[in-house]
């Protein structure tokens, strides 16, 4: 895996920065976006020094495509390919669907649906280019089966595994793998909404640590595991 180039997106902390050092831990270059510019930069600086690969931090909204754009520009003008695309930002709003509004309805599927949608498109022409590339889009437990109060974030996540099932299809021609990541329960910021801090807090080490998913994700990129499959982690 040395000197191979991963751009993870959301990577400022929880599942992204486990995948990000992980990747860095292998002796890849990495690059990394969160739209909070401060935080991505310190996750960066953090994952350089700890495992002395060079960790390049864009802030980047992955619900614009000129970002995203700019975001996939970026690591090829530093490095020339785009190795491994972990698509991974998302966001969660805990409402039944008669109380969501349509900006929460929006800023849930641009940033878990249509975010994918334009990693996907920007770095593909790159990777067709190669005849090589590997897509891991992380989607949720959430993707196959239905929560109440969970709705859009479901019908996302579900979207997600339907973006891998096609696109693997599309692109398995040209040596490109695409798989999707089905974690249950995971110990991050985003899981604390689900409950009350003494909850989380108890039940912290039972839960799906961030370096397990991470773990998988390195094994799907190292493995030979058939294009288009959607792996769950309990």
């Amino acid at each position: 895996m040395n000197k191979q180039v991963v751009l993870v997106t959301g990577a400022s902390k929880g599942i992204g920065k486990a995948i990000a050092h992980l990747f860095a831990q292998e002796g890849m270059n990495v690059v990394i976006c969160s739209r909070n510019e401060n935080q991505i930069r310190k996750t960066a600086m953090e994952i350089q020094k700890n495992t002395g690969s060079l960790v390049i931090p864009v802030k980047t909204d992955v619900r614009n495509h000129v970002d995203v754009d700019r975001l996939v520009q970026r690591a090829i003008n530093e490095f020339g390919v785009i190795d491994i695309l972990v698509n991974n930002a998302g966001v969660a709003i805990i409402k039944s669907l008669v109380e969501t509004t349509d900006r929460e309805y929006d800023t849930i599927i641009d940033t878990n649906l249509r975010g994918v949608f334009f990693c996907c498109k920007s770095v593909l022409p790159h990777m067709i280019r190669r005849r090589s590339g590997f897509i891991i889009n992380i989607s949720s437990g959430a993707g196959k089966a239905g929560f109440a109060n969970l709705s859009v974030y479901c019908a996302s996540k579900f979207g997600v595994i339907g973006i891998t099932e096609s696109l693997a299809e599309e692109v398995s021609d040209y040596g490109i793998k695409v798989f999707s990541v089905c974690p249950g329960a995971v110990a991050t910021q985003m899981q604390m909404k689900f409950m009350s801090n003494e909850e989380f807090e108890r039940n912290r080490n039972q839960m799906i640590q961030p370096e397990e998913v991470a773990q998988k994700v390195l094994q799907l990129v190292k493995g030979k595991f058939r294009t288009g499959t959607s792996v769950d982690i309990h």
